[in-house]
């Protein structure tokens, strides 16, 4: 075990105080407890912050399909529309909606 010594504000000292209290520990190994709960706490949030990404891409792309299936409903003349390749108003469509404007 390596012996260090720190100065920290008052107000955290309050809190590493209270938190050892609380948990029957003493003030080194409280402190020790905290930093392991910090720094895998950074872990927690990287994992976080990619999660909200895919979040976002899911969303955007749902927002994507709602307005796909909008413009499919409202340009309903199936039967005149085999191909989709040829349909002008789903290619208009395609032209208006890029990925970008949905992935802000």
């Amino acid at each position: 075990m390596i012996r260090t010594h720190i100065s920290i504000p008052n107000e955290l000292d309050v809190k590493v105080k209270e938190y050892c209290n609380l948990n029957n520990l003493k003030y080194s190994k409280g402190v020790a407890d905290l930093l392991v709960l910090g720094l895998s706490n950074l872990d927690i949030n990287k994992l976080l912050v990619a999660n909200n990404k895919l979040l976002n891409n899911i969303s955007s792309r749902q927002v994507y399909i709602r307005d796909l299936i909008e413009q499919f409903y409202s340009d309903m003349e199936i039967e005149n529309l085999s191909i989709p390749n040829k349909n002008k108003a789903l290619q208009s469509f395609k032209l208006d909606r890029s990925r970008d404007k949905y992935n802000d």
